[in-house]
C-alpha cells in the first residue's frame, strides 16, 4: 500500500495541506498550516471531557479492604 493511498485511507495527520498543498514536515500534527494559516481540520478534533468520579459513591469490597489495611500498615 503506497504512502498517499494510506494517507487518503486515514482521514487524520495528512501530509500535505489541503488548501495550500504544502508539505506539513516537522508541522505534520499542528492545528493550522505554517504558509497559508488555515485551520487543519482533519488534525482538530473535539475535546471530550473525562467522566467525573462520585467520590460518595460506595466502593467494592475488596478495594475497602486493600484501604483499611493500607491504614493498618501505615500506623
Amino acid at each position: 500500500m503506497s504512502l498517499v493511498a494510506m494517507e487518503k485511507e486515514n482521514g487524520m495527520n495528512k501530509l500535505r495541506c489541503p488548501h495550500c498543498g504544502i508539505k506539513l514536515g516537522n508541522f505534520l500534527y499542528a492545528d493550522a498550516c505554517p504558509h497559508c494559516h488555515e485551520e487543519l481540520k482533519h488534525n482538530t478534533r473535539p475535546m471530550i471531557p473525562t467522566p467525573k468520579k462520585n467520590p460518595k459513591k460506595a466502593r467494592s469490597w475488596p478495594v475497602r479492604i486493600f484501604f483499611k489495611i493500607v491504614r493498618l500498615v501505615e500506623s
